[in-house]
């Protein structure tokens, strides 16, 4: 029996298969759309879990603080943009600083800004979407007869 001159005969003990069982396909498998949803959710959510407590400190804490005055309760984030304006800009400026490093500082302190103001509504999402642990029906207020916290 003739053969054509470009095979060759293999057992099938010697076969290797090139296409699928690569050890990628076991070790990540492919995100789907609802591996992304879940992604992107979970990320919300940890940026959201950095900036929380800043953004209470100036909302709620500021206005159950004492010292609250209508039309100044946003006066924290006024300073939290500032402090990041101050790092990224004008702590920087001096006698020397040209025009292209102004404007490559000030790119970069708008940008940090953003990503702030990104975080505080990270934390806003968390607010809404979360439930709130209440530290009263964890503690004992009565022990013995005296309160104790």
């Amino acid at each position: 029996m003739m053969m054509p001159a470009n095979f060759s005969a293999v057992s099938e003990n010697e076969m290797t298969y090139v296409i699928g069982g690569g050890v990628a396909d076991y070790l990540a498998p492919v995100m789907e759309s609802a591996q992304w949803q879940n992604f992107s959710k979970n990320m919300v959510t940890v940026v959201g879990n950095k900036y929380l407590s800043d953004f209470l400190t100036n909302t709620v804490g500021a206005m159950f603080s004492g010292t609250w005055k209508p039309g100044v309760g946003m006066a924290g984030f006024g300073k939290q943009f500032g402090d990041i304006w101050a790092v990224n800009y004008t702590n920087k400026l001096g006698d020397d600083t040209t025009g292209f490093q102004k404007f490559k500082w000030g790119l970069k302190g708008a940008g940090n800004i953003a990503l702030n103001v990104v975080g505080n509504l990270a934390a806003i999402y968390n607010l809404g979407f979360g439930t709130v642990k209440n530290a009263a029906s964890e503690s004992t207020f009565v022990k013995n007869g005296d309160f104790a916290f």
